[in-house]
């Protein structure tokens, strides 16, 4: 049975948690995305229903961002990753599929390392984890990145609809904004790949200027039953921009 995504809440104490959820139900664990840096679940809603036409799905507002609210500082990717597992415990959702993007998979890495029993599988697309380069080097990249990407398809997701939810987050959380980027920028996860027991899918750009490719190479050695999968398409936010074929490639793990 199919059914369209509904935008819900949950508190949790210190923090409220928006996010949505629907799609088919079934008995199969659901599948929990989490958004990528500065944004939301929202630019991702293509995405969600095309993955809901045959999962059910959770998709999150990280807190500081969008709507989510957090009374306390989320400094790091451990309580990130604590406060996601305790919204999942409040669904009462016993496992999960996780699928990380961009910021999104660094709290991944830490959810399946401190609960790996709840975790069925895990994806990890284009996250960072492993510190490569200085801060400004990174920057220059994203840089040039940014604007190149304007002559791939979906430019009003490009021009309007991200940029949107961005503004909305860096004039309301500039503090929530500028502590997950740096915490994206330097944070090392390299001593809890070990840990991680679910089967896990790499999937990443060749052409990623903002974390490269030799952060996948590096995760797929140091994560056990782990697979890494490239595609061709380019720049950091190509999930969002080649939907169906990110949706193709994850529905054949899930």
């Amino acid at each position: 049975m199919e059914s369209k995504l509904i935008e819900k809440q949950v508190d949790l104490g210190e923090c409220t948690i928006f996010y949505q959820q629907g799609g088919r139900t079934t008995d199969a664990a659901p599948l929990l995305l989490i958004h990528g840096w500065a944004i939301s679940a929202e630019p991702y809603h293509e995405i969600l229903n095309l993955l809901a036409q045959h999962h059910s799905i959770i998709a999150p507002d990280l807190p500081g961002f969008a709507r989510s609210k957090c009374s306390r500082s989320l400094g790091d990717y451990d309580s990130y990753a604590e406060l996601l597992l305790d919204f999942i415990r409040a669904l009462s959702i016993e496992k999960v599929h996780v699928i990380g993007n961009s910021l999104g998979g660094g709290i991944a890495i830490e959810m399946t390392a401190l609960e790996p029993q709840r975790i069925q599988s895990l994806v990890l697309v284009d996250s960072p984890g492993i510190p490569v380069d200085s801060i400004l080097e990174v920057l220059l990249r994203r840089a040039i990145e940014m604007p190149a990407q304007l002559s791939l398809p979906k430019l009003k997701l490009l021009l309007v609809d991200i940029p949107q939810v961005f503004l909305h987050n860096l004039i309301f959380n500039p503090a929530q904004v500028i502590e997950s980027l740096f915490l994206s920028l330097t944070a090392d996860l390299r001593s809890v790949l070990p840990q991680i027991q679910a089967p896990c899918l790499i999937l990443w750009s060749e052409k990623d200027l903002t974390v490269p490719l030799s952060i996948a190479q590096e995760f797929s050695q140091m994560i056990h039953n782990s697979r890494l999968v490239t595609v061709p398409e380019r720049f950091h936010e190509w999930v969002l921009l080649y939907l169906e074929k990110f949706v193709s490639i994850v529905s054949r793990l899930c």
